[in-house]
């Protein structure tokens, strides 16, 4: 693209000296969280910063992913994030990976796209709005752990506070569109009340 470019440049006569525009600044926005949830920010795992931003968004739902294929509890999450932007930047052309967070089978919680931005889908609804939450794996036959239940639980009830979003607007990817994600062992916790009824008791516990 950018040999191209240069290419275009050159047959249109541009001068050699002319300058190049200045880059532009691409904002991340970043949230403080606390000390218990423990989250892997963006660079402490090699997240690579945006070379391009979209409309910014605000946030009033919080929506629950998962990744779609199976991920055994010994493989390296980190490689996966890498792997997973560099495919959502190349191949699907998105700015980022399309979740704001990833939670691996230990329960370690990462920072993937800033969450000024909205998340991205291959399926037809549209995620502006939305905080979107993936845990790693496939869930229509693996079992969610406890420790991804717990985190999932610790950074929904967050995002619901810093956010101001009700615990009636925390659903699974499947309330909003054609797909089986966030998979029936995670959607379970949202049909039985278990995630809403224990983020509502954080927020609870919280209140001044």
């Amino acid at each position: 693209m950018r040999s191209a470019f240069f290419a275009l440049c050159v047959l249109a006569g541009a001068s050699a000296f002319a300058a190049e525009p200045a880059a532009t600044a691409v904002e991340s926005a970043e949230l403080d969280y606390p000390a218990e949830l423990a989250v892997t920010r963006r660079a402490d795992w090699g997240w690579v910063p945006l070379e391009r931003g979209m409309p910014e968004h605000s946030i009033e739902r919080i929506t629950i992913h998962h990744g779609g294929v199976d991920f055994p509890d010994d493989k390296d999450p980190v490689t996966h994030l890498k792997a997973l932007q560099s495919w959502s930047r190349s191949d699907k052309n998105w700015i980022d990976i399309p979740y704001h967070f990833m939670i691996d089978r230990q329960g370690r919680i990462y920072e993937t796209r800033p969450i000024n931005y909205p998340g991205d889908t291959n399926t037809e609804y549209v995620p502006a709005g939305h905080a979107l939450v993936e845990v790693m794996g496939h869930y229509e036959h693996q079992v969610l752990s406890e420790a991804q239940l717990d985190a999932m639980v610790g950074i929904i009830a967050f995002l619901a506070r810093k956010f101001d979003v009700p615990v009636d607007r925390i659903a699974g990817h499947k309330d909003y569109a054609d797909t089986s994600c966030p998979g029936k062992d995670v959607y379970r916790y949202l049909q039985d009340g278990t995630i809403p009824s224990r983020v509502q008791d954080i927020l609870v516990r919280n209140t001044p």
